[in-house]
């Protein structure tokens, strides 16, 4: 019994060397003359296989198997979908761009929900967006009010402590032997011609603190007896007050001392590398914080520190945010929009047309013909959704907005194989 049952697994396993022997004569008997050396394409049944450099101008491919091409309608014979037409690309054109054109029918544009944008020259906002941290919240307010220059208090406001003050309110005005000079010196200069004494001494004037106005009236004669005027930048009260007319007081001399119905919210916040010069001390911001929904704060940047982190490479400056809000407390975290420096006349694309790649970036340009084709850009600079673009588009270019990647998927794949697509 156990030698019948070896001579029949003898047997068995002889027939199956034999048929393999048989199998591999035959394959090599096969004819693949109707096969492109360059696609090294599969025949099966009821699809004629072509080769891609030949002068045919339609064939028809599988959008799931594009080595399965035939120069007539029918299925794939590997997934059972429906060849789709395509137009074959000659060598010259090859040549002319990487990425061949597709030409799409009005139902499949809308059906995918193609939207397209168009490239434009304009002004680039540098808007920032951060973290921030509040260090310090100063429940009193002070603003400390003192003269540009010493001299002699020529005027002073019947205020004491307690009292308000309005925004605008002339406070107090400054004289002295220095400034009267300067302005007898003026009017001399401008009866004697000397244009560029004139405009020295003017800009001495302006900054102790003379108005255009009183110049004006120095050149029209008026007596060179001018005060400097120190005028309330905002409403408040008077916390403190110090000296009386005819008092002769230094420079750094407190005058007022006047506090404010508001608090005053330091935040600190870092921003990045490459948003270095973006920032200026005296900057718009606002502040949102996320426990206050609906509530937003204005500040401006006061300080911006020029050392940079070794290890994070961020920047690190400082915002003051003036509100009465009691919902702030010191150590929370708020979510900070600086309005940084624009640019002027910069070619933009809004960011979703770009497609960003290892290698390059690329859009999905509309051409006058109505196909699509990927070319490729170099972007630039990125910002409130809007990207530069240094080469690759013109002004009034139509990109595709939305369904790009599929074309630009479409294209590649028609570039690898030689041919153009027309998708109905």
């Amino acid at each position: 019994m156990t030698i019948n049952y070896l001579l029949s697994h003898k047997k068995l396993i002889l027939t199956l060397i034999l048929v393999g022997i048989a199998g591999f004569i035959l394959g090599q008997s096969v004819n693949f003359n109707d096969v492109s050396p360059t696609l090294k394409l599969s025949k099966a049944p009821g699809v004629n296989l072509v080769n891609s450099q030949s002068d045919n101008e339609t064939y028809y491919t599988c959008p799931m198997h594009p080595e399965i091409i035939s120069d007539s309608p029918g299925t794939c014979p590997v997934c059972g979908m429906d060849l789709v037409k395509q137009h074959h690309i000659h060598p010259q054109n090859n040549r002319a761009s990487a990425y061949p054109a597709i030409t799409i029918s009005p139902v499949v544009v809308h059906n995918l929900g193609i939207r397209t944008a168009r490239a434009q020259r304009g002004v680039m906002q540098h808007n920032i967006e951060t973290i921030g941290k509040i260090t310090r919240i100063d429940l009193t307010a002070r603003r400390i009010i003192t003269p540009p220059f010493g001299g002699v208090i020529s005027y002073i406001a019947d205020k004491y402590d307690g009292d308000e003050v309005t925004e605008g309110e002339l406070l107090f005005a400054m004289t002295s032997p220095t400034l009267q000079e300067q302005q007898l010196q003026f009017q001399g200069l401008l009866k004697q011609g000397n244009s560029l004494g004139v405009s020295l001494i003017k800009a001495q004037l302006i900054s102790a603190g003379l108005t255009s106005e009183q110049i004006s009236k120095l050149q029209s004669g008026h007596p060179a007896n001018f005060s400097v005027e120190i005028y309330a930048k905002e409403a408040g009260y008077i916390f403190s007050r110090r000296g009386d007319v005819g008092d002769s007081i230094p420079s750094g001399f407190t005058v007022f001392n006047i506090g404010s119905n508001y608090q005053v919210v330091e935040v600190t916040a870092e921003i990045f590398e490459r948003q270095w010069n973006w920032v200026k001390v005296g900057q718009q911001a606002n502040m949102v914080v996320r426990g206050l929904p609906g509530v937003s704060f204005s500040g401006k940047v006061v300080r911006v520190e020029p050392p940079v982190g070794y290890t994070t490479r961020s920047l690190e400056i400082s915002l003051k945010f003036k509100t009465d809000h009691p919902g702030l407390s010191q150590s929370m975290f708020a979510h900070i929009s600086i309005i940084g420096q624009s640019r002027h006349n910069i070619l933009m694309v809004p960011r979703d047309t770009v497609i960003k790649t290892e290698q390059q970036d690329r859009v999905v340009l509309l051409k006058d013909n109505g196909q699509y084709q990927p070319v490729t850009v170099i972007a630039g600079e990125e910002s409130v959704g809007m990207v530069e673009i240094l080469s690759g588009l013109k002004n009034n270019d139509t990109v595709v907005s939305s369904g790009q990647f599929l074309i630009d998927s479409e294209s590649n794949l028609q570039s690898a194989i030689g041919f153009s697509a027309y998708v109905n």
